[in-house]
């Protein structure tokens, strides 16, 4: 007498269950792919860097004899202030939300420096405690907006770096970043370039 539970089993159509198994799995697959396929298109955003331009500050103070800095030196202050022109586009069906902006300075020892970049007030400012800058003031890039889809937006970007020049001039890296609410940041990659005058 022979076992019959060795052999497989047949559904009422007369099909392997393996099958069926099998024909749900590629069905889904073919879903999830297509799926994929239709709503990743790629970036949702891209920009440049148009130019960017550094104003190396540095100053000595001292309060009189004696009651400097260290020893009775100078007080020593050095900064960098950056201004870069940038350019940003929706790339995507849907709308973006823009957040905030900042740069980052990869500095020669391989410490990264972060500075927001001035907003309204903060943004007129600058230009008001260096009034040689003025020349170069232009729109600055708004924050919290909202880009429709295939809009391009434009502006200026001013960042603070508490570094000498000598660090600004090598540097490793400069980059912006832009801060989307729900999507990647956009970075902006930027080669070095010589400081401006």
């Amino acid at each position: 007498m022979s076992d019959d539970n060795d052999t497989p089993q047949r559904n009422e159509a007369g099909n392997h269950p393996l099958f069926t198994v099998l024909a749900a799995t590629i069905i889904v697959v073919c879903i999830i792919g297509g799926y994929v396929w239709y709503f990743n298109t790629g970036p949702v955003h891209a920009g440049q860097v148009t130019s960017i331009s550094a104003y190396p500050i540095h100053r000595e103070l001292s309060t009189g004899s004696g009651l400097g800095g260290v020893n009775g030196g100078p007080n020593v202050f050095d900064e960098v202030i950056v201004i870069a022109n940038v350019k940003i586009k929706s790339t995507t069906r849907l709308p973006l939300f823009l957040k905030d902006m900042w740069a980052e300075v990869t500095l020669p020892d391989g410490t990264v420096q972060q500075s927001l970049a001035a907003s309204g007030e903060d943004y007129r400012k600058v230009f008001v405690a260096y009034p040689t800058l003025a020349a170069q003031q232009k729109t600055p890039m708004p924050r919290d907006i909202t880009l429709t889809p295939g809009q391009e937006v434009e502006g200026q970007m001013i960042f603070h770096f508490p570094i000498s020049e000598k660090d600004w001039d090598a540097r490793k890296q400069f980059d912006v970043v832009v801060g989307f609410i729900h999507q990647k940041n956009l970075v902006l990659h930027t080669m070095p370039v010589q400081r401006g005058d």
